[in-house]
This record gives C-alpha cells, structure tokens and sequence, in this order.
C-alpha cells in the first residue's frame, strides 16, 4: 500500500484520482483550502486536510506542503488544479527528494500553462489555430496605445487571458468602445490577456494525453464536448468518448515539440465557418472529466500513478467509444436553468442513466459533501465562481 497525496478536494477530477487509486487499496490524502468538499467524503479517502490558500499564500502553501510529505510519509504526490500544479513544478527539485512527482519540467509547463506561448508553439508546429494579437503593457493599460495597437481588428473578438483555467476572464468585445471598457479591467486581474479572432461557436474536443518520463506516449482518450456551462465557452458538463483520428495527430504532433511528463488535455473547436479544426488552449494537468476516459478503459490516473513509481506500464491507445458522462452538480444543473432551450437538449436533462462525476450507488457520501460545501459557502461568491468555471 502506497500513500498519494492529491490537492484541490473539492474538483470532481479528484474524486475521480481519489476513488481510482483508492479502489487499489492505497492510502488516499486528500487537501483542500476548504474544510467540507466532495472528495474528502469519499470513502476512498483516508485522510482530509486543509491547507492554506496557495493562491493567496504560495509561500505558506509551500512551507506546509514540506511538512505534509514528511509527516505522512508521501509516496506519490499529485497536484490537481493550476494552483497547486504550479508551485509544485516551480519546486519539483527539492519536492522529489520527499515522494514521486509526475510532472512536467518548468520550461514545459510554462508554455503550455501561457495560452500566447502556446500560440507560439502552434505556429512553430503547423498547427492550425485563431488569430491572436499579443499586447505587452507593464502597469495601468494606456488607452491611446491600446486603440492605436487594434485599430486594425475586425470585431467581434475573444479576450482571454494567458493564464486560466475554465472561462474566467473570458469576454467577447463587439467593437473597439467596448474593447477600451473591458480589456484594462481584465488586464489588473490577469495581465496582458490574449485578443483573439471570433471563432462562431461550434463542436469542442479533448484530447487527454498522457506521457513518461522520457517522452512516450502512454495513454490517449478523445472526447466531445456535448454541453458547456457557461454555455459556449465554458467547461463541459455532458461529453463522449469518441474516434476523431485528425484532432488526436494534431494533438501529438504539438506536444511533439515540447517535452512532457504526466497527462496534458489540448482542446480543439471544430471552425463552423470552415469546417477546420481550431486549437484553443492547452491545460498542463488533469481535466474535470477524467471519470469518462475511466469507464472507458483509460485509467490515466493509475497510469501516471505507475509511471510516479517506475513500474512497467503498457501504453493504452484504445478505448470504449460513444459513451456518455455527466457532472451534475453543479454544471449541468446550470446549463439547465440557464438554457433556453432546455426541453430539446440531447441527452435529455432528465435522462439519470447517464453515469455521473460526483453520483454514484457504491460511493454515494462525496454528494454529501458536495451540498455540505454549498450551505457552507452558499454566500460566498469567489467560492461558487472557484466550483463552476472549472
């Protein structure tokens, strides 16, 4: 028995890493910056934690983080979301002397997690993707250099930062007034954000990946986003598992050109103008629907798990396809309330056979904890925009 210590409880991505390797008997730590979340529920856990706010308090974050490994005797760590990842790969060095640490190098991380770096990368592998105009102001945003600098641009157009994860900070601006209003406010929260062309909304995929230590692709799962929320531009809350052999090559020719280890999920839209394959970001960790590639039959969290201790691992490249998963609570439940059309969706709301991220007969407490956490945080809006826009 092998103890893993895994961070950000409340994502259902955890739960998913939570009840993969606890079913093989290992002993799970699980932390988070909030007392009551869906993972610690688990009965897959052995152990909740809470931690210091590591994006407010990187520094005491870390401090404690040093002490966790030690005093539980971390075989493997695995950190989940932006947050965690970060500190943990700026700090892979010293981490490792503590436990294994499936993660990427800095240089990597620093490109994928940088959405202008990874539009670098893209045109740099032939990869096809949107317009983007990179702006660089230090400080305040000057609004005559910002107007001058996009008086060229062709509206509507997608603010989106370099750095975040889900669809915060995300705007689309229908002309420059609006862009003047909107971007300086933007730019204080996340600095110099990408200016984007306007890709019409249309059929968004995963291509969740997973690599060793020297580079090899051991692990690949495709999966088409069916419902978002928010809606467009949101993460997804129905997907499928899916064949669609050219996303997957353009995926692998990127990650090509930049060394990697542990999973990384690069997302395509599908162009309605065109018909072409559009690349929209990289996310250089786990993804929030990582129980469907499971039930799949692409455990990447046992796989990464293996890979941490260098045990030998076969690549697994097939998979089950036209399955269908959900996460309820709370994204889909909003799509719902927030879609007009609603009544027409596919899969219906109200088809419960769907197997759920969170719901589930043999582990049914991380419900539980999830509607603990929201009468505890129910006033707390920073902690709801935390919960839906993964």
């Amino acid at each position: 028995m092998k103890t893993v210590f895994c961070t950000n409880g409340m994502l259902s991505k955890t739960l998913a890493v939570t009840r993969s390797l606890g079913r093989q008997g290992n002993r799970i730590v699980v932390g988070e910056k909030i007392r009551f979340h869906t993972s610690g529920f688990s009965k897959f856990c052995s152990k909740n934690i809470l931690y210091p706010d590591p994006q407010k308090e990187p520094e005491n974050f870390y401090k404690w983080l040093r002490e966790l490994l030690r005093n539980e005797k971390v075989d493997v760590f695995l950190p989940m979301d932006d947050d965690t990842m970060e500190i943990a790969v700026r700090n892979q060095e010293e981490l490792r002397e503590h436990c294994a640490l499936p993660v990427p190098p800095l240089d990597s991380y620093l490109i994928a997690s940088d959405k202008g770096e990874t539009i670098r990368l893209a045109k740099q592998a032939g990869i096809p993707h949107p317009q983007t105009l990179e702006l660089m102001f230090q400080g305040e945003v000057n609004l005559h250099d910002l107007q001058v600098q996009t008086a060229h641009l062709t509206y509507p157009l997608v603010i989106k930062p370099r750095k975040s994860s889900g669809s915060r900070g995300v705007r689309i601006v229908n002309n420059q007034e609006e862009l003047l209003q909107i971007y300086p406010g933007i730019h204080r929260t996340y600095p110099n954000p990408l200016l984007q062309e306007y890709i019409p909304f249309g059929p968004k995929f995963d291509i969740c990946l997973l690599y060793d230590s020297i580079h090899r692709l051991t692990g690949s799962f495709v999966q088409k986003q069916i419902r978002n929320y928010p809606i467009e531009r949101g993460p997804s809350t129905v997907h499928e598992s899916i064949e669609y052999p050219e996303a997957l090559r353009y995926a692998v020719q990127l990650m090509e050109n930049l060394p990697w280890y542990g999973v990384v999920d690069v997302e395509f839209m599908l162009d309605p103008r065109n018909g072409e394959l559009k690349l929209m970001e990289i996310n250089p960790r786990f993804w929030s629907s990582v129980h469907l590639a499971i039930r799949c039959g692409v455990d990447f969290p046992t796989l990464l798990y293996r890979h941490a201790l260098c045990l030998d691992t076969e690549p697994v490249l097939k998979y089950k396809t036209g399955v269908q998963g959900r996460a309820l609570l709370p994204g889909d439940l909003l799509h719902y309330m927030s879609n007009k059309d609603r009544h027409q969706m596919s899969p219906s709301f109200w088809n419960f056979s769907l197997p759920d991220d969170t719901l589930s007969a043999e582990d049914p407490m991380p419900t539980i904890g999830f509607f603990a956490a929201a009468l505890r945080y129910v006033f707390d809006l920073n902690t709801w925009r935390f919960i839906v826009r993964r």
